[in-house]
């Protein structure tokens, strides 16, 4: 408190009866007594530095708001004690011993961080089901056919095929709107070519090599519904075979993943209506077939529609190695009684017996059993500092899933870099591997545009395009630019963390 506000008699009397009983304590140090008036400090000049430190702080002993201030004043602490100039030639070795600790830190931190980087070849080896055999649910783990437990150490692969603004490096638009617009600059076909232009070019060989490198063993791959139909959700078939719809570049990327012994995982991100009413396809409340008929009828053909693009992805892959799941739905809204899930389950059960599903944790939480749910892992969502990051996941999360008896699985996660939040809050990825229990992460992101620690791998702001005003072929020829791209020098620090 500043000695201007102690004006109150109680104030000041407290003050003075605390300097009286501190001075007796010390009086046979300094020779003085609790009466004598503190006005020639030269009696602290013989005191030791341990005599000296209860006088450090004013406010346990001010004998005054005057001698406060007197105390404290520059000119009064010219004299200065064999003892004082000893604890400061002391704390100047070790202070300048800190400094060349922490020069020499940087040195080698600067030499690691920027030494050169190799990424080793990959053969790539055909999958099979002998190799990459279907994983099951057992209990609160994940294990392969002879019970050997599968620990899933993922990265997501974030905007690669869902076109998401943010990551993809688009400017000056909201995050879910490269279709909304090209499709109106542009039409839908064209739309469509420029999606298939950046899939094809944003991951390169290397880039699957990379990721075993880094250290994962599976990927979580988000999926759009326009990477396999139209903007009205109909299927959009081969040219040469017309009643066979086209996951070409699914299959190839499916491939590339499996043949270097990484498993997939297959996440339904974006559903037809998302970006018309985000939980349009959750939407089944009591009375509002009568509230509102219009909005329930078209609540029904949107979950009708996200359920027909599920069987049909499930069917497709029904049976290829190396397919460890598929998720019914990112982040969606809870619905009455779980309406959403048990269609969106019914949907791939329909055509694969035996996939595990993923269905996200962070909706309303059941046991699996109520509604006879099997081979279920629980997805959540969690980001460092929030939901007091990771104490929410060793916590309520675990105690949740133990209580159900189901995985959990952190399907995206993201680790700050460092000085982003508070020390209590920072954890890495090696912390998170070895410390929470669940049966698989998969951090947020493999690789991005100009996103720095948001991604493993960086395009830099060249990359970026608007798509409001650029051409066609000013799009085109950015992205057609991405495999030249070295990936040892364009890792991020957190990329780079990863390789040992």
């Amino acid at each position: 408190m500043h000695p201007a506000n102690l004006s109150h008699p109680q104030q000041r009397a407290g003050l003075d009866f605390s300097l009286t009983s501190h001075l007796s304590r010390q009086n046979s140090k300094l020779k003085i007594k609790p009466s004598d008036s503190v006005t020639d400090y030269s009696a602290f000049d013989d005191a030791s530095d341990a005599d000296m430190i209860p006088f450090k702080n004013v406010s346990q002993r001010p004998p005054s708001p005057e001698k406060i201030v007197k105390l404290r004043h520059p000119n009064d602490l010219k004299k200065k004690s064999p003892g004082s100039r000893k604890c400061r030639m002391i704390f100047a070795i070790v202070f300048g011993v800190a400094l060349l600790g922490i020069a020499a830190f940087l040195a080698v931190h600067f030499v690691l961080v920027n030494e050169p980087i190799t990424i080793p070849v990959i053969t790539p080896v055909t999958a099979t089901l002998e190799s990459m055999p279907n994983l099951k649910v057992s209990g609160r783990q994940i294990v392969f056919p002879n019970g050997t437990v599968f620990q899933g150490r993922g990265a997501n692969m974030g905007s690669w095929f869902i076109m998401d603004s943010i990551f993809s490096g688009f400017t000056g638009v909201e995050e879910f709107d490269f279709f909304n617009i090209t499709d109106t600059r542009f039409g839908q076909d064209t739309s469509r070519s420029l999606m298939n232009t950046y899939i094809d070019n944003a991951m390169t060989s290397t880039d699957y090599d990379l990721l075993r490198l880094m250290g994962f063993n599976f990927v979580r791959f988000p999926l759009h519904f326009r990477n396999f139909q139209d903007k009205d959700g109909n299927w959009i078939n081969y040219t040469d075979r017309p009643s066979e719809i086209d996951f070409s570049r699914l299959d190839y990327a499916i491939s590339n993943f499996t043949s270097r012994g990484l498993y997939v995982q297959l996440d339904f991100h974006i559903w037809y209506s998302r970006d018309i009413l985000y939980e349009g396809i959750s939407k089944n409340d009591v009375g509002l077939a009568t509230n509102d008929p219009t909005l329930y009828a078209e609540c029904v053909k949107w979950r009708g529609m996200a359920a027909t693009f599920l069987r049909g992805l499930a069917e497709h892959v029904a049976g290829v190695p190396g397919i460890l799941a598929i998720e019914l739905a990112n982040e969606p809204v809870p619905s009455y009684d779980n309406l959403l899930s048990q269609v969106l389950y019914d949907a791939v059960r329909s055509v694969d017996s035996e996939r595990i599903i993923v269905r996200h944790f962070g909706i309303d939480r059941v046991a699996p059993s109520v509604y006879n749910w099997t081979n279920i892992v629980y997805g959540f969502h969690t980001y460092e500092g929030e939901q007091d990051f990771p104490s929410y996941q060793l916590n309520t999360l675990n105690k949740t899933a133990e209580a159900y008896d189901v995985p959990y699985y952190v399907s995206e996660i993201h680790f700050a870099d460092p000085g982003d939040f508070s020390p209590a809050v920072q954890w890495t990825f090696s912390d998170f591997a070895a410390n929470v229990d669940v049966s698989m992460f998969a951090i947020w992101t493999y690789k991005a545009v100009n996103m720095d620690e948001w991604a493993l791998v960086n395009y830099d702001s060249s990359y970026t395009v608007d798509i409001i005003n650029d051409s066609v072929e000013q799009i085109e020829a950015t992205w057609k630019r991405m495999p030249s791209l070295d990936l040892a020098t364009s890792m991020s620090s957190w990329g780079k963390s990863l390789i040992s």
